[in-house]
């Protein structure tokens, strides 16, 4: 595998001969095209940038091999790699040394949000497109991301979800609190659920922010469980969400519904709590969105998760936001085609004007709306699965229904 430094180029034909493209195998002769990849490979983010890096290096390796980039003359792609430690003011001085320096023509990367909102002004003054794999946010006319917008993302994924657990399933679900990790992102997601469940009739009873320096979560885990709540539902961190799942094992607290964000169904999360924990909080009325199972039948995605399950690289096999970076990556490939050229100015027109619908062989997000970006350069269809974990570590998809392996799972002490 290519070593994880500061500068790293991916050659034509080192990927595995899968490919989830529609192309024959030809090996990709013209000149490299260079990306710029800005990833936390050390530092407090550094599970953002692990997991990602080498499903981008085989999603690039795969256009290299089939061919790379038709209209230009069969281009490969070359991408590298700086890291950011997950600091906003090195993101924002590695973009600008990436363009500069190394003559990338595009940037993309794990970037989160406060991340993005320090890289944007140097975007904006190189005027050179990105795409963030996870950001929830861009305030750059150049900054793209297949990040969760808060409110139509996040937010209305999660309500939409509890109302069909009130509505199709029968479950009792009018009592919610809030538990969100406490910075800008879990701040504002909040705001968007409180003005949502209220509207759709839920009662709040609650709000407890998660402290985002806690060393354990179990005060706020007793707040919680004072507040006699139906559902809990909130975005958490990584920190954050094992933090709180710790605390719901530690008190034997399985009385509440549990709805959480990507971090819950990423195969990670059962060697992280520890098998004991994971078994019983993980598979009790604890819920989560997500983009990917291995029980959800997409061809392409299926393709791409048999593939990265050869990395060593991926412990767990494919997770939850590889799945952003995967998609980055073919979304990149379509844009330079489409463009026919490197211009940075051509390639932000052709993002802000892509359509690849449900289907479309570089399409490989499970949502019915395809992929395109907004006016906010979000993604217009933000819409995302629910999954469950069975006892067998099986993510099952429970909603919407157009994917669904099974119904959700409620369980009673």
């Amino acid at each position: 595998m290519t070593a994880l430094t500061r500068r790293t180029a991916l050659k034509a034909g080192t990927a595995a001969a899968l490919l989830p493209l529609a192309a024959p195998l030809v090996k990709a002769q013209g000149p490299a095209i260079r990306i710029g990849l800005i990833q936390p490979m050390s530092g407090p983010l550094s599970a953002y940038g692990q997991e990602t890096q080498p499903v981008v290096e085989m999603i690039a390796g795969n256009i290299n091999a089939a061919g790379g980039i038709k209209s230009l003359g069969g281009a490969r792609l070359e991408i590298v790699l700086a890291d950011n430690s997950g600091s906003p003011a090195r993101a924002a001085n590695e973009a600008r040394r990436l363009v500069t320096q190394e003559k990338v023509a595009m940037l993309a990367g794990a970037i989160i949000t406060h991340e993005a909102l320090a890289v944007g002004p140097a975007l904006d003054e190189l005027k050179v497109p990105m795409i963030s794999f996870v950001s929830g946010t861009s305030r750059s006319p150049y900054l793209f991301s297949f990040g969760l917008p808060y409110d139509r993302g996040y937010a209305e994924s999660m309500v939409q979800f509890l109302e069909a657990l009130r509505k199709d399933h029968g479950a009792k679900v009018q009592r919610v609190v809030t538990a969100s990790s406490n910075y800008e992102a879990g701040q504002q997601i909040t705001g968007f659920l409180t003005a949502k469940l209220k509207a759709r009739g839920f009662e709040l009873v609650g709000d407890v922010p998660l402290d985002t320096k806690a060393q354990d979560l179990g005060a706020a885990m007793l707040k919680i469980r004072s507040l006699r709540p139906d559902v809990v539902v909130g975005l958490q961190t990584q920190r954050e969400l094992l933090l709180l799942q710790r605390a719901r094992f530690d008190l034997q607290y399985f009385d509440g519904i549990f709805v959480s964000n990507l971090g819950i169904s990423d195969p990670s999360v059962w060697t992280d709590l520890g098998p004991e924990i994971a078994a019983k909080v993980l598979t009790r009325n604890a819920f989560g969105l997500a983009l990917y199972a291995p029980s959800l039948k997409i061809d392409a995605l299926t393709a791409i998760a048999a593939q990265a399950k050869q990395l060593p690289r991926l412990r767990h096999g494919l997770g939850q936001f590889s799945i952003f970076a995967a998609q980055a990556l073919l979304v990149i490939k379509e844009t330079l085609e489409k463009a026919a050229s490197v211009d940075p100015q051509k390639l932000t027109e052709e993002l802000g004007r892509l359509e690849l619908p449900l289907g479309h062989p570089s399409m490989i997000l499970p949502r019915a709306g395809g992929v395109a970006f907004a006016e906010d350069r979000l993604a217009r269809d933000a819409s995302t699965l629910i999954v469950q974990w069975d006892a067998d570590k099986t993510l099952q998809v429970v909603h919407p229904a157009q994917f669904a392996t099974r119904p959700p799972v409620i369980t009673t002490r």
